[in-house]
């Protein structure tokens, strides 16, 4: 103990240069301090040996587990409280195992594995529910004035016993007040896209459907999303929704409603170019769909024009069009050749029939499908410049040049209206008016437009789309016309890779493509 003498007397020496009057004063203050310094050692050496002595009566891993933090109102949930709880929960899921079906028991196993390893650590598992306990207090305070703040306190004390039930009540039944605000937020967000669908205003109906879709998810509003994002040309996004659609219908719906989710998913699988996979989910809804809604059903001919269409993008075209043709017999007896339903199917046909060279055949169903449209959904719609662009193609074919450019600017000027000209439709317009202008001899002007319409491409579809290939193709073309064939082999090359890794071995583009290299210098 002689550093606490030594201590003194520096206190001492420190006190007496100020006043020897004061002395005195000086020497009951260093007493003080050194009684205090005496105090704090032995205060710790008597806590070194109760830690000694607890080590012996606690689990080795004891010392390392976290503590349990401490309460500003005082003990929440004590130590033996908690194990009880935890035991109890235990023995009630043990009792729940015996009698449980086997495709329960995985679940009952893995819950009672966890309280387990919580019983085996009890410091750290404790440490957690007392932050739960704290957090949800905090939550609970923030709801006093709806609930009461007696209902509010009588839950509080109860989570500082361990007891959730309360609390549960509560949180459960501000959970029904306010769902009632979304279901209802939700409504009105639905709403909102059916205004935009009528004025033909796609982008902002995807949006708003999409709210809806979140906010309170049903059948409608997720395929409405879907829907809605790939007209306005976001296709992942589609994909997405329509994945939520195919998930939600089977766990909620009919085998008839799964069937139109698989339809759908099937739809946005194709727009991205993955068109042995939507083939797959189009047979897929077929086979529900015949087992529920029959052959003869207007949705069933539906079906059967998008496996038709997935199937033509493969190069199956007899196959395609012996579908296609089925499928128009159905609304030929069902929804009539007047709807435009029929239209859209005869136009699937007369595409079909152009890719077989039978150019005059499908100039004139490519025709009875735009009259069908002028008289019902108008000419202002991107439906009616679709007719446009395709009657404009096989017009092309036969060598009227100058009537097709005619129709192809007609449908853009439909397509910048409605879609807008970052839509993928658009720029599957800008790529065959470029067409015709090559064919025209004017290869600058045909090199802007497939140059705008690879940028549309490379920023919505992405750049491993067989489409975004075709525009390579095209592209590669035009600067071979205007004799840069160095220019125009890597453009080539990345075409047939894209079209190798997306179509099937025996699809003409790629023999095309293939051909169009073998004749570069």
């Amino acid at each position: 103990m002689e550093w606490l003498y030594d201590f003194g007397l520096v206190i001492w020496d420190w006190f007496g240069d100020e006043d020897h009057q004061n002395r005195v004063t000086a020497i009951a203050a260093a007493l003080t301090v050194i009684l205090a310094i005496a105090g704090t050692v032995f205060g710790a050496a008597w806590y070194m040996i109760t830690r000694l002595f607890l080590r012996r009566n606690t689990p080795q891993n004891a010392p390392d587990q976290p503590q349990p933090a401490a309460s500003p109102q005082g003990d929440v949930l004590s130590m033996d409280q908690h194990l009880t709880i935890l035991q109890k929960r235990e023995e009630q899921l043990e009792a729940k195992l015996s009698t449980a079906h086997a495709e329960e028991k995985d679940l009952l196993q893995r819950q009672i594995t966890e309280l387990q390893a919580q019983i085996a650590n009890p410091a750290e598992s404790l440490a957690k529910a007392q932050k739960r306990i704290a957090d949800l207090e905090a939550l609970l305070d923030r709801e006093a004035n709806q609930i009461g703040a007696d209902r509010i306190a009588e839950a509080k004390a109860a989570l500082e016993q361990g007891d959730y039930s309360l609390a549960d009540d509560i949180f459960a039944e501000i959970e029904a007040k306010n769902e009632l605000a979304v279901q209802e937020t939700a409504r009105a967000a639905y709403g909102r896209g059916e205004v935009a669908e009528a004025e033909v205003r796609w982008a902002d109906a995807a949006g708003f459907y999409e709210r809806s879709a979140e906010l309170h998810p049903s059948f409608e509003a997720l395929q409405k999303a879907s829907d809605y994002c790939e007209r306005a040309g976001r296709y992942e996004a589609a994909l997405t929704w329509s994945a939520r659609l195919v998930s939600f219908a089977k766990q909620h719906e009919s085998q008839e409603r799964y069937s139109i989710a698989l339809n759908e998913h099937a739809l946005n699988s194709k727009s991205l170019g993955r068109y042995a996979e939507a083939e797959e989910l189009y047979r897929d809804a077929l086979e529900i769909g015949r087992a529920t809604i029959g052959e003869g059903h207007p949705s069933y001919a539906i079906r059967l024009s998008n496996l038709a269409g997935a199937v033509e993008a493969q190069g199956r075209y007899a196959e395609a069009e012996g579908l296609y043709r089925e499928a128009l017999e159905i609304d030929r007896a069902t929804i009539g050749e007047g709807h435009p339903s029929y239209a859209i199917h005869l136009n699937n046909l007369a595409n079909v029939v152009r890719a077989q060279g039978r150019y005059a055949e499908a100039e004139g169903l490519f025709r009875e499908a735009l009259e069908i449209d002028r008289a019902t959904i108008g000419e202002g719609h991107p439906d009616y410049a679709i007719d446009l662009n395709n009657l404009a193609g096989v017009v092309e074919d036969q060598g009227r040049y100058d009537e097709a450019e005619g129709l192809y600017r007609e449908a853009l000027e439909i397509g910048r209206a409605t879609i807008g000209a970052g839509h993928p439709s658009y720029a599957i317009r800008l790529n065959n008016l470029a067409n015709v202008v090559r064919a025209q001899g004017r290869y600058a002007e045909a090199e802007g437009l497939y140059r705008e319409a690879l940028e549309i491409d490379r920023a919505t579809i992405g750049e491993r789309h067989p489409q975004y290939a075709t525009r390579l193709n095209n592209l590669a073309g035009v600067l071979v016309n205007q004799g840069q064939p160095e220019a125009a082999r890597p453009l080539f090359e990345e075409a047939l890779e894209i079209f190798r890794a997306t179509l099937p071995p025996d699809h003409p583009h790629i023999a095309g493509v293939e051909g169009h290299i073998a004749k570069l210098p």
